[in-house]
């Protein structure tokens, strides 16, 4: 029985060739579609999932109220990971996290700068599941004399991976030894490092783990299986609260597989990020395979009148309806079986394109359950989109069709429309929240950061250039490569620290728990950067000796701290008594999406870890740059000179954003392409009923002009229709998607318009075609059995 249903099948799809590849061809762009986003899903999902006891690996928060909104963060105090792990016994394990510094590796000859590692404890390979090459953690490791490196980084410093025991030197003056070598991180962790260092390292150069009023550290825990999580976080904000007991934070464990996924905070939950780009692209997936059934089943319907014939011949020699309908159903899950295969094709070629696209390195490893899954949805795929046209051509009246009339039993339905309404009502949908996503990070780009971006460059302060900096200052400003340099604490598009219990004039106990964010310059930052002094002056360390404990608030940070006259006052934090010299406009740091937290500027020698210089516009950019090499080499003869541009850094801050948008962009269209595949089979299936209409038309002095118009209203009807259902659907996506931001564009009516003029051109367009080749046909071929 099934070998008679292939077989009929398979004759079928020979005869309706043109059809048959169209569906064929409309089912596999969206199968890809889906598969490529499944892809995707499966790599944003798999973040660190695949360590061992995954489950019982958590991460410490905070959440505190600040100036009366309730906000989140990942770092913590230093102290805090030691400080529970002994008092709190279902913690079986525990490291901090912290990105190491941008290192030079020398190794003979080889000198290689890199900055991709993390200052971690010993408990870091007990918890996760990153094997060792060779060797491991070892007293050298412990004592802060040793280094971890992975197998990637080795070969690229020494050709090999065998290089335990081998030396390193740390920029020009630090030796650590090869401890152990660790396999290649995977891409989906957020863990991921070329070198290992113990905070042992670290604190030979002058690190403190003793402060808890210091976020600045990642704090991890392995908690005992079955460990109850509620019992747990109330457990460890006793402990805080028993060693300073003026912490109003909020401390809690979150499972660490949410931590890429919810990497977004609002209303003091990290419940957004990334998590909605799982969720958008989960939805459009299904809406493409929807869709592409949608797109099969108007264009088999179109085909309803040559198959009409062979329906009531088979009924007249005793077929039943259920065979009918399971022949039909074979036929479409035939029909998506050669999908799928050309869907894999096509998946195979493209995916390296759309892994660039998104800016991921993205494999098809699924196994034997995801290979399951992908043919249970084809088959699935094959009998959603085959059902209505099964059970529509297995209705017709044999009678009626024997005798030239393809009406189906129980009357004329309007089925067809309605599939092409919705098919349209998704992309009109699409299109509209697509305008959205990129309009709004435009208008978040555009916003004011609050200092000057062009021409902005900053390096890192390595090597010899804290000794040399003054020298490498002087140089380049008479070099006239730059205008104005700074040291400061970090990037001027990076926060490095943020704290609280700090005191001023009229504070009480409640104002110690609001939380600064903490930046540093030695002078010039107001200059270099471009920022706007609003009071006082910037901070001048070589000028005012007496600057070393010197403060800049920003505007946020006096609103917070309530004070009338800020400059004089006394601000206290972390045992230093810090005078306020200037106060400046507000200038974003972090997320531009974000509420501006406020901010202190302060200025002691050992928190520079950055300069920023501004290039002489005198100048073209590759000139200043070559000039600035020159005078860094001369300072820094060991480390390449390396540089950023604080513009393109601060655009890295659109990229997920941007990410969505473009994915939007694509599959909008992908919708689009196919849903105009769905058009071409109703127009087609129109021109077919109205041949003889056509026919009388044109004999009766109809225009060309005039059948192209009388055949493409009815769709561009239709289209009207879908922009009506989508325009409230569509409105609601976008208002909840820009509420959820502080800074957002509003709706603008213009979207609509733009949306609704590329339907409609683009639905005039598919169906014009084929409505000019029906009204070209003679009268007299179309008239010719009357």
């Amino acid at each position: 029985m099934i070998k008679s249903y292939l077989k009929t099948a398979w004759r079928s799809l020979k005869r309706n060739k043109l059809f048959s590849g169209l569906n064929i061809f409309g089912l596999a762009i969206g199968m890809a579609g889906a598969i490529l986003i499944a892809i995707l899903l499966q790599h944003m999902l798999s973040y660190d999932r695949f360590h061992k006891q995954e489950d019982q690996l958590f991460m410490i928060s905070n959440r505190d109220k600040l100036g009366g909104d309730l906000y989140t963060w990942r770092y913590t105090p230093k102290i805090l990971g030691s400080t529970l792990a002994s008092e709190r016994p279902e913690i079986q394990n525990w490291t901090r996290s912290r990105t190491g510094q941008s290192f030079l590796f020398t190794v003979g000859d080889q000198k290689i700068q890199n900055k991709n590692g993390n200052y971690v404890d010993p408990g870091f390979f007990k918890m996760f599941s990153f094997p060792m090459v060779t060797g491991g953690p070892n007293k050298d490791w412990d004592a802060g004399t040793g280094i971890i490196l992975a197998s990637s980084f080795a070969k690229a410093l020494f050709g090999r991976t065998d290089v335990v025991g081998q030396t390193i030197k740390l920029d020009t003056s630090s030796l650590v030894t090869v401890s152990g070598v660790i396999k290649d991180m995977p891409e989906n962790t957020d863990l991921k490092s070329d070198y290992l260092l113990s905070w042992a390292y670290a604190n030979r150069f002058g690190e403190v783990d003793s402060s808890w009023g210091n976020n600045s550290v990642q704090t991890y825990v392995k908690l005992q299986k079955g460990t109850n999580l509620s019992a747990f976080n109330q457990a460890i904000r006793d402990v805080t609260k028993s060693h300073r007991d003026d912490i109003t934070t909020e401390i809690y464990a979150e499972p660490l597989k949410n931590v890429f996924l919810y990497s977004e905070q609002h209303n003091g939950k990290f419940d957004s990020g990334r998590i909605v780009v799982v969720r958008c692209l989960a939805v459009i997936g299904f809406l493409l395979l929807l869709i592409a059934c949608i797109n099969f089943m108007n264009l088999s319907t179109a085909q309803s009148e040559r198959r009409a014939r062979e329906v009531g011949v088979k009924k007249v020699i005793g077929a039943s309806r259920i065979r009918l309908i399971a022949q039909f159903l074979i036929e479409s899950v035939l029909l998506s079986l050669f999908a799928f295969i050309i869907a894999l094709g096509i998946v195979l070629l493209v995916l390296p394109a759309f892994g660039n696209l998104v800016e991921t390195k993205l494999s098809w490893h699924f196994g034997w359950t995801g290979w399951l899954i992908a043919l249970a949805v084809m088959v699935i795929t094959g009998l959603i989109a085959g059902s209505y046209p099964a059970f529509y051509l297995s209705s017709f009246a044999p009678v009626k069709v024997l005798k030239g009339s393809f009406v189906r039993m129980g009357g004329k339905i309007s089925a067809r429309s309605v599939l092409v309404v919705l098919q349209f009502t998704v992309a009109i949908i699409l299109i509209l929240t697509t305008i959205m996503i990129t309009q709004d990070i435009r208008y978040v780009q555009n916003r004011d950061t609050g200092y000057n971006q062009s021409e902005l460059v900053f390096s890192s302060l390595n090597g010899n250039l804290r000794k040399n900096y003054p020298a490498l200052k002087n140089e380049l400003l008479s070099s006239g490569a730059i205008t104005s340099m700074s040291r400061n604490m970090s990037p001027i598009t990076q926060r490095f620290s943020d704290g609280w219990g700090m005191t001023w004039p009229g504070s009480n106990k409640a104002d110690e728990k609001t939380d600064f964010v903490r930046y540093s310059s030695d002078a010039d930052m107001v200059k270099t950067m471009g920022m706007h002094l609003v009071k006082g002056r910037d901070i001048d360390i070589y000028k005012y000796p007496g600057d070393s404990t010197a403060m800049m608030l920003t505007q946020s940070a006096v609103k917070a701290m309530r004070l009338k006259n800020p400059i004089g006052a006394i601000v206290g934090d972390n045992d230093t008594k810090w005078h306020v010299v200037g106060v400046i406009d507000d200038f974003i740091i972090e997320q531009p999406f974000d509420k501006i937290q406020p901010m202190v500027i302060e200025g002691p020698d050992s928190w520079y870890s950055t300069i920023h210089y501004r290039l002489n516009p005198a100048h073209s950019v590759e000139q200043n740059l070559a000039t600035i090499k020159q005078v860094f080499d001369k300072y820094n003869m060991d480390y390449p000179f390396e540089y950023h541009f604080a513009d393109d850094t601060y655009a890295t801050k659109f990229k997920e954003n941007k990410k969505l948008g473009q994915l939007s962009m694509l599959f909008a269209g992908l919708t689009i392409f196919i849903s105009c595949l769905g058009l071409f089979g109703l127009i087609t299936y129109m021109a077919e009923t109205k041949t003889k209409e056509i026919g009388v038309r044109k004999v009766l002095g109809a225009s060309v002009a005039g059948i192209i118009g009388l055949l493409s209203k009815g769709f561009v009807k239709l289209i009207i229709i879908s922009f009506v259902i989508a325009v409230p659907i569509a409105y609601y996506i976008m208002h909840r998607w820009l509420s959820a931001s502080t800074y957002s564009i509003s709706v603008q009516w213009w979207w609509f318009v733009i949306t609704i003029l590329i339907a409609v051109i683009i639905a005039i367009l598919t169906v014009s075609f084929q409505a000019m080749k029906a009204a070209r046909v003679s009268p007299v071929k179309s008239l010719k059995t009357e």
